[in-house]
C-alpha cells in the first residue's frame, strides 16, 4: 500500500463510503472478469470516457517481483472531491447524466463495476488526480473487505502540489525516463489529469502477456487522433493488415441484402456522405465488410487474437474479442477466413451484459446477426466464389487454348494484326482494332517461334455491351474475351448449363472464325455480312420463343392468383410488347432488361432505348414502398446503362393516393411502377390501338406512380382505335418474297401497299402495323429491326390470327380485335 507518512503537506479532508460485500467483488471480479487483461481495458475505458486524447499504460517488466506494479495515467476531465466519491458508488455510474461529455464523445461506461476488474490483479488500488488545481488521492486495500464486511471508508486525502509530483515520479519515472507521454507538472502540465496505480500484485497478474495485452489495446479500444494509447511509452496503433484487400462492402452503401430486408432501411447522410442501416429495433449501424485475397489466419501475431471474422464495437469498444461468430453457427470457412467484418452498433449499449463482453439475446441483436449472416452468404461468399471460379476459368482457357493448333488459334491471329497494320482492316466485326499498340508490341506474342508466348485469350469476363453489340468483343492487347451478358443469346441461355464452358466456347470459336476469314483473304465486306449474319441467327434462335400479346396477358392474370410465376410472365410480356428482353436475375441484379429497337433518326442519332425491370411478388395483395426498394432498382438502371427502371407487383400500399410512399419515392426515384392488371391491359390492348415500342415510351418518359400509369392507359383504350391494311401488308409481304432475292424492309412494304391501296401512310405508320401482326402472330409474322418477313401463304396466316383471337383473347375484348381485320 502506498505510504504517505513522508509528505508532511498530505490531510485527509474526508470519508469516501463504499458500499460492497466480500461477496459481490468476489462475483464480480473472479466470474465475470477472469482475464488478467480486463483490468487494463476497464481503466483504460474509464480515461476515454473522462475525454482523455492521451493515456500511458506501464507495466513492470517482471510482474512476479516484489515491488512491481502495474498503472495508467490519462489527461481527462480529472477527478474533484465529489466525482471520486461518486467513483466508488459501485453499481452506479453518473457518465453519461452529463449532457456535453456524452455529446462530446459518447461514453462506454455505464454499471459502474469497472473498476471492481482490479480485484483479480492487485490487492491496493490508487487513484491520484489533479482537477481545478487540487490533487486528491485515494486507496482502496482490497483486503479489508472480509466475509461480513457491508461498507468500508476509504479516506479522501489532499496533498500540495510538490508532494503529488514526489509521489507520482516514483512510479512514472522507470531507469530515468518518464514513461508518461504527456506533462503532469511544470508550465506545460496537463490542466488535468488522472494516475489509476496498482501495488501489492497478486499471481494473477503474471497471466499477462505483452502480446495478448497490445493486441486487445490495439484491437478492442477506439484509437484515433483523438485518443491516443501508449504502452511502455511504445504507441499503440490500431491494427493493420498487410494482405491486399479483394473488395469492400460498405453497410447502407448499395447494400443488396439490406434493400431484400422488409425490416431495414438504407440511410445515406449527405452532408457527411456515410453509409448506415436502420433495422427495425436496432438504427445507425455502420461499418463495412472487407474481403482479403488471402487468409487472415496464421502470422506471427495469430497466438495474441484474431484479424478474421466479426469486430462488433458498441460506443466504440470491441465487445467480442475471442468470439469472432457472436455465437452464430460457423460460415464457410474459405471465404470467412479471408474476410474481417467491422461493425458499429451504438443502439445495442443497452443490451449488453455488465461485463460488456457480450450482447445479451434480444431482437436488435437479432435483427443485427440475420443481417450479417445472409450479407456475407449473400455478396461476401457469393462473389469469392465466382472469383475463385474465375481464376479457375482463366486457367481452364489457357489450357484448352494451349491444347489446339497453333493454325487454330495464334496464326489466324498473327495474321490479323499483320493485315490490320497493313491497313487491309478497317472494320472487323468481333475483334478489337489494336488501335493504342503497335505491331512490333503485339505480334510477338502471337509468333510460333516463340514457344513461351502466352495464349490468344487469356482472360474471359462477362460484361455489358449491349444488347445490340455483338455476341463478344476481344481485346488483343490485353487478350480478353468480353462475352456480352445482353447479347439475347448468352442472356438466355447462359443459365441452360451448368457451367460456361460450351458457351465460352462457342463464341471463343466465332472470334477465331472472324480472324481465319481474314487469314484466307475473303473480302472485308463479306467477312462482316457472314459475322452479322452468323450473329442474328444467334439472337432469332433466343428469341424463337416469343408469345403472341393474348396469351402472355392470360399469364400476368394466372399471376395475380399465384405470384411465383410472376417473374416469368412479365419477361414474356416485354418480349410480347416487341422488346428484345431477356432474363438476368440473381443477387444485386434486375430480373431482366429489354430492348427498343427503333432504328436511327435522320441525324444519325440513335431511336432506341432500354429499361431494367423486377416482379415483386408477395403473399399479399399489395406490397409497401419499403418492400418495393425502388433505390436498389435505380442502382441497377445505372449498372446496366438502361434508360428507364420498371417494376411490377400485384399492387402497392397506397397506390391510389399520390400523397403515398410508393408514389412519393417513385417520382423521387424516378421509377415506373406498375401493377400486374395494368401491364395485363397494355398487352391486351396493344394490338386493336397500334401501341408501338416508339409510343409506349411516352409511357416510361411520363410516368412513375401507379395511379399514373392507369390512368396512361385509360386515355390508350379511349383511343379511336386503327382499322389499318393487315391483310394488304401480309399479301405484300408474301408476294415480296416470292419475287425478290432480297427480303424485304418496312419501306419498301410501305411504298407497295400504298401502290396497292392509293393510299400515303408513313413508315412510322407501317411499322405499327407490323409491330401489331407481330404481337398478335409472333411464331408466322416477323419484324427484325427493318426487315419483315412471313412464314406461310396469306391464307394460313388470317386463319391464325382468328384462332389467335378465338381462343387467346378474352371474350369481352374479340369484338375489339375482330374490328382491326373488319377491312
Amino acid at each position: 500500500m502506498i505510504s504517505l507518512d513522508k509528505y508532511k503537506d498530505a490531510k485527509k479532508i474526508d470519508d469516501i463510503e463504499v458500499s460492497i460485500s466480500y461477496k459481490i467483488i468476489e462475483l464480480f471480479s473472479a466470474g465475470l472478469y477472469s482475464s488478467p487483461n480486463k483490468a487494463f481495458e476497464e481503466l483504460i475505458c474509464n480515461s476515454y470516457d473522462a475525454l482523455a486524447n492521451t493515456v500511458s499504460v506501464y507495466v513492470s517488466p517482471d510482474l512476479a517481483a516484489d515491488g512491481a506494479f502495474v498503472w495508467v495515467c490519462d489527461n481527462g476531465l480529472g477527478l474533484n472531491s465529489k466525482e471520486l466519491k461518486n467513483l466508488w458508488k459501485i453499481g452506479e455510474s453518473s457518465k453519461r447524466l452529463v449532457p456535453d461529455e456524452e455529446e462530446t464523445r459518447l461514453q462506454i461506461g455505464q454499471f459502474g463495476i469497472g473498476k471492481l476488474s482490479t480485484y483479480i490483479l492487485a490487492r491496493n488500488l490508487t487513484y491520484i488526480s489533479k482537477k481545478d488545481n487540487r490533487y486528491l488521492l485515494t486507496t482502496m486495500d482490497y483486503n479489508r473487505i472480509q466475509g461480513d464486511t457491508q461498507r468500508i471508508f476509504l479516506d479522501e486525502i489532499e496533498i500540495s502540489e510538490m508532494d503529488a509530483k514526489s509521489l507520482v515520479e516514483q512510479y512514472t519515472i522507470v531507469s530515468g525516463k518518464d514513461m508518461v507521454s504527456f506533462k503532469m507538472f511544470g508550465c506545460e502540465a496537463s490542466d488535468s489529469w488522472t494516475l489509476s496505480i496498482l501495488t501489492d500484485l497478486k499471481a494473477k497478474a503474471t497471466e499477462i502477456q505483452e502480446g495478448r495485452l497490445k493486441w486487445i489495446l490495439r484491437s478492442a479500444l477506439p484509437l484515433s487522433p483523438g485518443f491516443n494509447l501508449y504502452y511502455n511509452r511504445e504507441k499503440i496503433e490500431s491494427s493493420k493488415i498487410k494482405i491486399p484487400i479483394l473488395k469492400t462492402w460498405i453497410i447502407g452503401k448499395d447494400d443488396i441484402t439490406a434493400e431484400s430486408l422488409e425490416y431495414a432501411t438504407c440511410v445515406h447522410d449527405e452532408d457527411t456522405d456515410t453509409y448506415s442501416v436502420d433495422f427495425e429495433f436496432l438504427k445507425g449501424v455502420n461499418g463495412a465488410f472487407i474481403l482479403y485475397e488471402d487468409s487472415l489466419l496464421g502470422g506471427k501475431s495469430s497466438g495474441y487474437g484474431r484479424s478474421h471474422g466479426i469486430f462488433l464495437s458498441i460506443r466504440g469498444r470491441l465487445i467480442n474479442l475471442d468470439d469472432p461468430l457472436l455465437g452464430m453457427e460457423a460460415f464457410s470457412h474459405g471465404a470467412f477466413n479471408r474476410c474481417r467484418i467491422i461493425i458499429n452498433a451504438d443502439g445495442l449499449d443497452s443490451n449488453l451484459t455488465s461485463t460488456r463482453e457480450s450482447v445479451k439475446d434480444s431482437r436488435p441483436f437479432n435483427e443485427l446477426k440475420n443481417y450479417i449472416k445472409k450479407k456475407f452468404n449473400n455478396e461476401v461468399r457469393k462473389y469469392y466464389f465466382e472469383v475463385e471460379e474465375q481464376q479457375e476459368k482463366k486457367k481452364s482457357v489457357g489450357y484448352r487454348l494451349s491444347q489446339t493448333a497453333y493454325t487454330t488459334s495464334k496464326k489466324p491471329i498473327y495474321k490479323f494484326i499483320e493485315k490490320y497494320y497493313a491497313n487491309e482492316i478497317s472494320n472487323p466485326f468481333l475483334i478489337e482494332k489494336p488501335q493504342d499498340t503497335s505491331a512490333e508490341e503485339l505480334l510477338p506474342q502471337y509468333d510460333d517461334e516463340d514457344q513461351e508466348a502466352k495464349q490468344v485469350i487469356e482472360t474471359i469476363e462477362w460484361g455489358i455491351l449491349g444488347a445490340q453489340s455483338p455476341i463478344a468483343k476481344l481485346n488483343l492487347k490485353t487478350k480478353t474475351l468480353t462475352i456480352n451478358s445482353l447479347h439475347p443469346y448468352i442472356a438466355n441461355y447462359s443459365d441452360a448449363y451448368r457451367n460456361t464452358l460450351p458457351l465460352e466456347s462457342l463464341v471463343i470459336t466465332e472470334v477465331l472464325t472472324e480472324a481465319f476469314l481474314y487469314e484466307i483473304g475473303i473480302d472485308e465486306t463479306d467477312i462482316h455480312a457472314i459475322m452479322k449474319k452468323r450473329d442474328d441467327t444467334f439472337r432469332q434462335l433466343a428469341l424463337s420463343d416469343r408469345e403472341g400479346v393474348p396469351a402472355v396477358a392470360q399469364l400476368l392474370h394466372d399471376a395475380v392468383a399465384n405470384p411465383m410465376g410472376l417473374e416469368d410472365a412479365v419477361y414474356r410480356a416485354f418480349l410480347a410488347l416487341g422488346f428484345e428482353a431477356r432474363r438476368i436475375g440473381g443477387n444485386g441484379k434486375p430480373d431482366g432488361y429489354a430492348e427498343a429497337i427503333l432504328g436511327y433518326n435522320p441525324d444519325g442519332t440513335t431511336k432506341n432505348y432500354s429499361l431494367t425491370f423486377d416482379a415483386k411478388s408477395t403473399a399479399g395483395e399489395r406490397i409497401a414502398a419499403g418492400t418495393a426498394k425502388l433505390s436498389g432498382l435505380k442502382r441497377h438502371q445505372a449498372d446496366y446503362h438502361a434508360t428507364y427502371a420498371v417494376e411490377v407487383a400485384i399492387g402497392y400500399a397506397g397506390e391510389d393516393d399520390p400523397e403515398s410512399a410508393i408514389a412519393k419515392e417513385s417520382q423521387q426515384q424516378a421509377v415506373t411502377v406498375m401493377k400486374v392488371q395494368d401491364l395485363a391491359r397494355l398487352l391486351l390492348f396493344a394490338a386493336p390501338k397500334q401501341l408501338g415500342l416508339a409510343k409506349l415510351q411516352n409511357l416510361f418518359e411520363t410516368c412513375y406512380t401507379p395511379s399514373q400509369v392507369t390512368a396512361w392507359i385509360d386515355e390508350l383504350i379511349q383511343e379511336k382505335s386503327d382499322q389499318g391494311p393487315y391483310f394488304d401488308i401480309i399479301e405484300v409481304v408474301y408476294n415480296l418474297q416470292k419475287t425478290d432475292p432480297e427480303p424485304p424492309t418496312i419501306e419498301v412494304v410501305r411504298m407497295k401497299v400504298n401502290e396497292k391501296l392509293k393510299t400515303s401512310f408513313s413508315t412510322a405508320k407501317i411499322r405499327t402495323y407490323i409491330e401489331a401482326l407481330k404481337n398478335i402472330i409472333p411464331g408466322q409474322f416477323h419484324l427484325d429491326d427493318r426487315y419483315v418477313s412471313v412464314d406461310c401463304s396469306p391464307e394460313i396466316i388470317k386463319r391464325h390470327i382468328t384462332n389467335a383471337i378465338n381462343s387467346e383473347v378474352p371474350a369481352a375484348m374479340r369484338d375489339i380485335y375482330n374490328a382491326m381485320f373488319s377491312k
